[in-house]
């Protein structure tokens, strides 16, 4: 099941860049944009099934798909509360997907905001006021534009359960070939 999240969630989000869950602005409030990945995330990722990715300084590219995002404009890499949060922007009025990810050694866990977890959406709507989130429906389906006032209110988000689990991402080990 966790495999099934980790590709719905990578395949919407980051190779269509769309998400049915948006921010108004990149995550968190006046953060510095970082310009590069740290050295410890960059490398081979894969989720052990389908997915496999390479993280370089600048961007990250997707091996089955051969999709790069390149951290800019477009895509915005910040720290916040133990996370790297990777903003990516949306093609209509300027909204920002957001992925969150933690590394721990050889593991990236990675969470996500999910319109369809009804515990976070209770979670968005006790600490969001009723003007920071807009919600419309497309075609029976919910999407979300939220919009926390300050960065109290964005980590209440993180800690209070407003995030759900995306799954988790192993580095593949590149062998060490012997030389001659």
């Amino acid at each position: 099941m966790t495999r099934l999240i980790l590709s719905l969630l990578i395949g919407t989000f980051l190779w269509t860049g769309c998400s049915s869950v948006t921010f108004t602005d990149p995550m968190p409030l006046g953060r510095r944009d970082l310009d590069h990945f740290p050295l410890k995330w960059q490398g081979n990722w894969t989720d052990g099934d389908e997915l496999t990715l390479e993280i370089f300084p600048h961007k990250v590219f997707f091996e089955s798909t051969e999709e790069t995002i390149q951290l800019g404009e477009n895509a915005k890499l910040r720290r916040f509360h133990g996370y790297l949060i990777l903003n990516q922007s949306q093609d209509e009025d300027s909204q920002w997907s957001v992925i969150l990810g933690r590394r721990w050694k050889d593991e990236i866990h990675l969470w996500k905001f999910n319109q369809d977890d009804a515990d976070a959406v209770a979670v968005w709507n006790e600490i969001l006021t009723a003007e920071a989130i807009e919600q419309v429906g497309v075609l029976e389906k919910q999407t979300y534009v939220l919009s926390p006032e300050n960065n109290a209110a964005f980590r209440k988000l993180l800690t209070q359960g407003g995030i759900t689990d995306g799954g988790t991402l192993q580095r593949v080990l590149t062998p060490v070939l012997p030389s001659h």
